[in-house]
């Protein structure tokens, strides 16, 4: 038998809108999935005209009914309410965007905001600086560098020696890190997919 779930009717403009993004959310994986709304009630113990309320923006689930909804769709709550409020378009200027330092010599510049299918991030690498080992994960990897030398190595393979206007693609599964073993500060973009900062 469903869950007849408690409403919780929206009221701010804020609440309003992430109530009418979120549903939309629900109803566009729900529709991708070829689900019927009396199925997701079924699959994920809640009643139809709850879920239709939600769909439509005039309630806002609970954590625990809105864990129950995404695992019928096959996602996480997160990924739910991270999909309905993030524009699709992320500008960040010359000289923005949130930058941390990577190594003791290094600081990595994040170039667009919020999660994304990819994660270009730029490096700015100071003479004789290195990442702190070899990293691996999974996805892939795209180096472009900007501005310097930079060597990269990846396991099991000769190292390469890029510099400004070249470019190097790679699985991230294969341990890799990169070099500057010049006297002069280095810039280069990483981006990866999926993100792994």
């Amino acid at each position: 038998m469903p869950v007849v779930a408690s409403v919780t009717r929206v009221s701010s403009d804020e609440s309003q809108a992430l109530a009418r993004s979120l549903g939309a959310t629900i109803r566009a994986i729900r529709k991708e999935a070829g689900l019927t709304l009396a199925t997701l009630a079924q699959r994920s113990g809640l009643s139809q005209p709850f879920l239709s309320q939600t769909e439509n923006g005039n309630a806002m689930p609970s954590v625990v009914n809105l864990h129950r909804i995404a695992q019928a769709l096959g996602t996480t709550a997160h990924a739910l309410l991270e999909r309905g409020t993030r524009s699709s378009t992320s500008l960040v200027r010359a000289g923005e965007g949130r930058t941390v330092e990577y190594t003791s010599d290094a600081t990595v510049r994040f170039l667009v905001d919020g999660h994304r299918i990819m994660e270009p991030n730029e490096v700015t690498a100071g003479p004789h600086s290195h990442t702190d080992g070899t990293t691996s994960h999974a996805g892939e990897e795209f180096v472009y560098v900007v501005a310097g030398t930079v060597r990269m190595t990846l396991e099991g393979e000769p190292d390469h020696v890029l510099h400004a206007g070249d470019t190097l693609y790679y699985p991230a599964t294969v341990p890799h890190a990169w070099f500057n073993d010049t006297d002069q500060p280095a810039r280069f973009l990483i981006t990866s997919s999926p993100p792994g900062f």
